[in-house]
């Protein structure tokens, strides 16, 4: 869903006829994984993605014609020569992977499930939304959308409801996304996670790029600092929100959850000392120090409770990956590259010494309904 923000601004600009291209399925390699998304309309491709360029061309020039009967199902396939594949069209790729593509036009049932997706994140809640891609002929493109609170919509119905909705409880339970067979259909159940949050303690210029590169991945922002509010609107224009607070006062002046990433960026010992006291005992998913590993262990000894080696486990001094980074924008890099391999569960070493594949293949849900 890292791209739904950017479709439904088009969305709302654009006049006319639209088709929705979704990556429903992936064999292989292939550069998006099953969610990926692009809106098309008659002049052209409007915002999203599903490759790294090489498909998009050839689904704008045809989509429109493809869809003047309903969804279509494609199969961008390098590793067969077969023209026709279970009503699937084939094209060969430089790349050694299948990708199933469904097209759809951009109409009450695509757009339902966009503006469901989008307001569960905004809520900040999880959702699934389950995509029919093969089966019988009208049930293509039909969907069943399930919020963690309990709310349901879509046009599913029947024993297939009844199956997609287990599937889609299963994957809200277990985070993942995954696509395959259920209830006699192929489905995909995609799971839509609120954006990652991520709260920068300091107001310095070298916070200035790690906020720019998170929002630009679609992360949740939130500078906090003794300055003024307005002052830090005017530095941090990217930024979701802005907290003026004084280092005792802040931890409790902005939310903080398990999904929180926080970074103490305030170049003060005092002020870091204050916020590490604070925040260690708080249920962080990171808590990054900038600086030398010398001062981080300075301020550790001289917090008035000796932390716990589970606080120490989700404590990165110094902060970021080892990239060799000099100056704000490399360091801010190097920030946002670990952050990224710790919402991802990775190292962040280097692939070409990475022996599983590159998109470790989410599990299916622990229990299919056939």
């Amino acid at each position: 869903m890292k791209d739904l923000d950017a479709i439904l601004r088009a969305r709302t600009r654009t006049q006319g006829p639209l088709v929705l291209a979704t990556v429903v399925a992936v064999a292989g390699s292939a550069y998006r994984r099953p969610g990926a998304r692009m809106l098309m309309g008659e002049d052209g491709w409007l915002a999203g993605g599903i490759s790294g360029g090489c498909l998009e061309a050839d689904i704008v020039r045809k989509a429109f014609f493809w869809t003047a009967q309903g969804p279509r199902l494609l199969r961008y396939d390098s590793t067969s020569d077969s023209a026709e594949d279970e009503g699937a069209f084939s094209f060969a790729l430089g790349c050694n992977g299948v990708v199933d593509v469904l097209l759809e036009r951009c109409e009450a049932g695509a757009e339902e499930a966009l503006t469901f997706a989008a307001q569960a994140r905004e809520a900040g809640r999880r959702a699934v939304v389950a995509t029919v891609y093969r089966g019988p002929s009208n049930t293509v493109g039909s969907r069943l959308l399930l919020r963690d609170d309990g709310t349901e919509a879509g046009s599913l119905s029947g024993a297939l409801r009844d199956a997609v909705r287990e599937a889609a409880r299963e994957a809200l339970d277990a985070g993942r996304t995954w696509s395959g067979p259920c209830g006699g259909a192929d489905v995909l159940v995609e799971v839509v996670d609120p954006p990652h949050p991520l709260v920068l303690f300091g107001s310095g210029f070298d916070v200035v790029p790690v906020v720019n590169q998170a929002a630009s991945l679609g992360w949740h922002v939130t500078v906090v600092a003794d300055r003024t509010a307005q002052s830090l609107r005017n530095r941090f224009p990217r930024a979701h929100a802005v907290v003026p607070a004084k280092a005792p006062d802040a931890p409790n002046a902005v939310p903080l959850s398990p999904r929180t990433l926080a970074v103490l960026m305030t170049h003060s010992l005092p002020q870091d000392r204050e916020l590490l006291a604070r925040l260690l005992p708080r249920p962080l998913r990171y808590l990054g120090v900038l600086g030398p590993r010398s001062r981080t262990d300075r301020l550790l000894a001289e917090l008035p409770t000796a932390p716990t080696p589970a606080q120490l486990e989700k404590l990165h001094a110094p902060v970021g990956l080892d990239l060799g980074a000099e100056g704000a924008e490399e360091i801010a890099l190097a920030i946002i590259a670990e952050l990224q391999a710790v919402v991802a569960g990775r190292e962040g070493g280097k692939l070409r010494e990475r022996r599983a594949p590159i998109h470790t293949a989410a599990p299916p849900p622990v229990r299919r309904l056939a």
